[in-house]
């Protein structure tokens, strides 16, 4: 892509991402190998790169530059992503019973008889309100339950449960940020679908108060968001109904 084509794209992707309350610092540079991206509103996302083929994220989620998002499929709502954080990271992508632990036996650039790996993709799934440390690496195929925390420099080898404080090389639960009763009317709550106008009006530092208004109260419309799906190779952005 030249650098005139380029500069032309990030203008209309900036200005269709401006209006839907969302950023994406690195422009399309950010999108790698035909990637798909879609937004929901309020996504904030610095210079990332992002390879996994379809790459779903929820509203207000904010992504700290530096990550990369190699294979994950979903990335849920009111997430925090600090820098240096890898999502997706194949397991065989070294092999260790091969003759080298080098990538160049699977390059047919490289070799003419590569040896080609017919592996299917285990994409990773992150839910809603998640945590992520700093340089933390999580391998392919996990979920991370919604409200879990992950300690910064963890490898997160296994799937992670909801609302767990996780932490070190493998991670391994530390603790639970509340009591099992609470952490299942939480996750019952579904608080992460409402507008943001009706959380603002909740005691959010109380979450056993929250849930009380939140039960007391009759049911309030939830709707889907709109969406905005920005796709590389080839480049395009369309609106997605709510």
């Amino acid at each position: 892509m030249n650098i005139i084509r380029e500069a032309l794209i990030n203008r209309r992707l900036h200005k269709a991402l401006s209006e839907h309350g969302c950023r994406l610092a690195g422009g399309i540079k950010s999108l790698r190998d035909g990637a798909r991206l879609v937004l929901e509103p309020g996504v904030k996302i610095g210079k990332a790169k992002i390879y996994s083929p379809s790459l779903e994220i929820g509203a207000h989620t904010d992504v700290v530059s530096g990550c990369e998002f190699l294979d994950v499929s979903h990335i849920g709502r009111y997430c925090s992503i600090a820098t240096g954080v890898v999502i997706g990271q194949g397991r065989h992508s070294h092999p260790m019973d091969w003759l080298t632990t080098h990538n160049f036996p699977s390059n047919p650039r490289l070799i003419s008889r590569p040896i080609l790996r017919d592996e299917p993709r285990r994409p990773s799934s992150i839910g809603h309100d998640v945590w992520i440390g700093r340089d933390v690496l999580i391998l392919d195929g996990l979920t991370v339950g919604t409200g879990a925390v992950i300690g910064a420099q963890s490898l997160v080898n296994k799937d992670v449960p909801p609302y767990a404080v996780v932490a070190g090389s493998p991670a391994r639960v530390i603790r639970y940020r509340f009591p099992p009763e609470l952490v299942e009317r939480l996750l019952a709550s579904r608080w992460w679908e409402l507008p943001l106008e009706a959380l603002g009006e909740l005691p959010l530092d109380d979450p056993r108060a929250c849930l009380a208004q939140l039960e007391r109260e009759a049911p309030q419309a939830r709707g889907t968001p709109p969406r905005l799906q920005v796709s590389s190779r080839p480049w395009g952005i369309e609106r997605l109904g709510g």
